[in-house]
């Protein structure tokens, strides 16, 4: 076998073995919870040795972050497009951030954990890949909110504007995933119309 052929057989394999333990990490993740699923447990549902794991991330958070990226990455998408067809900017911003609330209402266990080590977390390369994800979001809000926020008027950028909201509602979804409120498409509506009326818009 040629060396460019040998390559990409270890690159098939390697990519095999991402996907098998992504897949055994959300399935238990979402069966168990965060914290209560050891990294043993899903080498084991991923048929690969424990070490194996932290060559496709450094620590559990990593993994976690890894795992759920793939999953929010989608429901940003679904959030996206249901926004750009949305009639009103509230309910453009509240369908934007829905898809974020459904998961925390699925997974409400792996949901908070993430969510943390998004905001807080230590550098790595599945964080920044989440970062991006919030990054692209807020750009997405502030496309969403520049015909109707008056910058000057309420002292914030668009930029500023959207990211406020962003952290904003980031926040009651993680208080809700935590048990600490509620957390629903209508909690949501009900926030984003505050929000935007703090900025602004009617």
């Amino acid at each position: 076998m040629s060396p460019t052929g040998l390559l990409g057989r270890r690159e098939r394999n390697k990519a095999e073995k991402r996907r098998r333990i992504a897949e055994a990490a959300a399935a238990l993740f979402a069966a168990q919870g965060y914290a209560r699923t050891t990294t043993q447990q899903i080498a084991a549902a991923a048929d690969v040795a424990d070490g194996t794991i932290f060559r496709y991330a450094s620590t559990k958070p990593e993994l976690l972050l890894m795992v759920m990226n793939e999953q929010v990455a989608d429901l940003v998408e679904k959030g996206r497009v249901a926004a750009a067809s949305a009639p009103t900017v509230h309910e453009a911003v509240a369908a934007l951030m829905g898809p974020l609330v459904a998961l925390v209402r699925a997974q409400p266990d792996a949901a908070a954990p993430y969510l943390r080590e998004v905001l807080f977390g230590e550098a790595g390369v599945h964080r920044d890949a989440a970062l991006a994800l919030v990054d692209g979001t807020v750009a997405q809000l502030a496309e969403i909110l520049a015909p109707q926020v008056d910058a000057g008027g309420v002292g914030l950028s668009v930029e500023e504007s959207a990211r406020f909201v962003f952290s904003t509602l980031v926040n009651e979804v993680m208080r809700g995933a935590l048990g600490r409120s509620p957390v629903g498409p209508e909690n949501l509506t009900a926030r984003v119309g505050v929000l935007l009326r703090g900025l602004g818009v009617v």
